[in-house]
């Protein structure tokens, strides 16, 4: 029979590790084997720039966090696995993943939860690419100010006719 405070231990683990994953914007799993401990200290660092951070658990402890917020799918979780959470934007965590796995080929990302959403192993890989909401906003921005510049041109040349021949 079980140790009661090893399975209440496990169960806290379980709880804690679901309210965390809740309450991000995405989390998603990674394999890690072969990297150093240096490499996982330079990856945690790199995190926490962007207020994400990565979490060593068991796979067991993992499919029950994932299964109690309701993402049974998410079930690529063999071998040596980590889940990074990121808790301000929902592509910080992926994008700096990403940019760490191209130099560490070792690292593989796997599959996670964006937004609410389950998505797969390729489709993580392509919301890493992706901007930040602060690039997509400037990029808006930006459109919108060519439209309203190229519409003051506009009424410009039809107010002043004579500016238009001059040229």
């Amino acid at each position: 029979m079980a140790n009661q405070k090893i399975v209440a231990s496990k169960a806290d683990q379980v709880e804690k590790l679901a309210t965390q994953m809740k309450e991000s914007k995405s989390y998603f799993l990674c394999e890690y084997a072969g990297l150093t401990v240096a490499q996982m200290e330079e990856l945690r660092k790199t995190l926490r720039k962007d207020n994400c951070f990565l979490k060593v658990a068991t796979n067991n402890t993992i499919k029950r966090a994932a299964i109690s917020n309701g993402f049974e799918q998410l079930n690529d979780v063999e071998g040596p696995s980590c889940i990074v959470i990121s808790n301000n934007e929902s592509v910080d965590g992926p994008k700096a993943v990403a940019a760490f796995a191209k130099k560490n080929k070792k690292l593989k990302i796997k599959d996670g939860v964006v937004d609410g959403q389950y998505c797969t192993k390729e489709e993580i890989i392509a919301i890493s690419q992706l901007p930040s909401k602060t690039g997509l906003l400037a990029m808006l921005a930006g459109g919108m100010y060519q439209t309203i510049q190229q519409l003051c041109l506009g009424l410009h040349m039809i107010a002043n006719p004579e500016a238009k021949t001059q040229e």
